[in-house]
């Protein structure tokens, strides 16, 4: 993350303003006509010769020969009035000279004066953070950004460089309460916390290693700016922190397809195994084929012939076999074996005769409860039923909790009313 640069730097406290140092004896009439603000800063008697020096000198044709004079002066300064003038002589000869050293002490000289105006507060403290920010202290950095983050002030990334600030120091967990509290902050107004924002709060907690914050960050993201990566990332990061059986694990590949997360063929090839090993040929032909129309599974990947084929030669006599409703099955017809006929009238997209088995499942003893609701979620959720398919997921638990929240996330962007296209983020600010 890199701090605003010295030409921008001088650019911007340019355009911030200074006072204009007009109150000696000679011009006490030109002062008259000054804003009431400038006319509230009275120079002392005791620094009016000093001040007088400086002037002349910057207004020579060696500027430069000033510099030592303003030193000088900050040095000597003492009352609240002197300091401030004292400041912003030493920006205004900073600016002249480019000498950003310069213009930092008359920064904070100016603001530990207590006599800088409210207009010129917030960029101050950003001015004040940003060059403590350059030269690596980082306490300092994020004191000062935070006071003109409070005041207001929302220029040249002062967002990310906040949150830096704490991330510099391997504050891992505060950086990204910091995260949280902008993003909250800027969503609760009229301009939406851009995609970047949680994007770099993302690769933060990828950072800090704490698995937690990982899935938590992942998850936002996907929340606020839901697309296959996004939810990919999500899905990835919630893998990463449970342990998901093999039955948990197609369940996960089959949100994944829903939300588009299905990104390689790799994902095309664990799904469509996952499910061959099941014997679940109308899944695995389903996500093939649409691999294949994504042009992600090549037509000559040996997932074609390997899978692909054999599935198709066995799905006609495989409908056939299938009992229409769970009376149909053959004996009473355990929890597990009505689930498993679930499974494959949802593989085959006949949604209606997947939620009949999944609730006979969950009817019989011994019943696996979050496996049901979460295929009669998944079902319904496939049909476009998204009231139906948020009751059930709202009754997942155990290790499968994750996974129904992110289901139930789905499908409220799913059937919440279309936003309005969010502005155009600002440029990140280059690591």
């Amino acid at each position: 993350m890199r701090f605003l640069s010295h030409f921008s730097m001088a650019v911007a406290l340019a355009t911030a303003g200074t006072l204009a140092i007009t109150a000696l004896p000679q011009e006490a009439q030109a002062a008259k006509k000054k804003k009431e603000k400038e006319s509230e800063i009275k120079i002392s008697k005791e620094i009016r010769p000093q001040v007088a020096a400086i002037q002349a000198a910057m207004a020579s044709e060696t500027p430069a020969t000033a510099t030592p004079l303003v030193e000088a002066l900050l040095a000597e300064a003492q009352i609240p009035d002197d300091r401030y003038i004292a400041g912003q002589l030493a920006i205004q000869l900073g600016g002249t000279l480019k000498d950003t050293a310069l213009q930092e002490k008359g920064i904070i000289a100016s603001l530990d004066s207590g006599r800088t105006g409210p207009e010129q507060l917030p960029a101050f403290n950003f001015f004040a953070g940003n060059f403590a920010y350059g030269a690596e202290r980082w306490a300092d950095a994020a004191q000062r950004f935070q006071a003109a983050y409070d005041l207001g002030y929302r220029a040249n990334n002062i967002e990310p460089l906040l949150a830096e600030s704490f991330f510099k120091r391997n504050m891992y967990p505060e950086g990204l309460a910091k995260w949280n509290e902008i993003i909250n902050n800027a969503n609760a107004s009229e301009t939406k916390a851009p995609e970047s924002w949680y994007r770099l709060a993302r690769d933060r907690a990828v950072a800090s290693k704490d698995l937690g914050l990982y899935a938590t960050w992942a998850a936002k993201w996907a929340s606020a700016y839901p697309s296959g990566d996004s939810w990919g990332d999500a899905v990835a990061a919630s893998r990463r922190t449970s342990q998901a059986d093999s039955v948990q694990n197609l369940e996960v590949l089959r949100f994944m397809k829903a939300t588009g997360a299905l990104k390689t063929s790799r994902d095309y090839k664990e799904f469509a195994e996952e499910a061959q090993r099941k014997n679940l040929f109308g899944e695995v032909v389903s996500v093939l084929e649409e691999g294949q129309q994504k042009g992600i599974v090549s037509s000559t990947s040996p997932l074609i012939a390997e899978v692909l084929a054999p599935a198709r030669r066995e799905v006609s006599a495989d409908q056939k076999s299938l009992p229409a409703a769970p009376s149909g099955v053959r004996g009473s017809g355990s929890s597990s074996v009505m689930m498993n006929f679930a499974d494959v009238w949802l593989g085959y997209k006949d949604y209606g005769k997947a939620v009949a088995f999944y609730e006979a499942g969950l009817s019989k003893p011994g019943a696996e409860t979050d496996r049901g609701y979460m295929g009669i979620g998944t079902a319904e959720a496939y049909a476009g039923n998204f009231a139906a398919a948020g009751q059930a997921f709202a009754k997942v638990s155990g290790t499968r909790a994750p996974l129904a929240h992110m289901w139930q996330t789905w499908i409220d962007q799913q059937t919440a009313p279309v936003a309005p296209a969010a502005p155009a983020a600002p440029a990140e600010p280059a690591s």
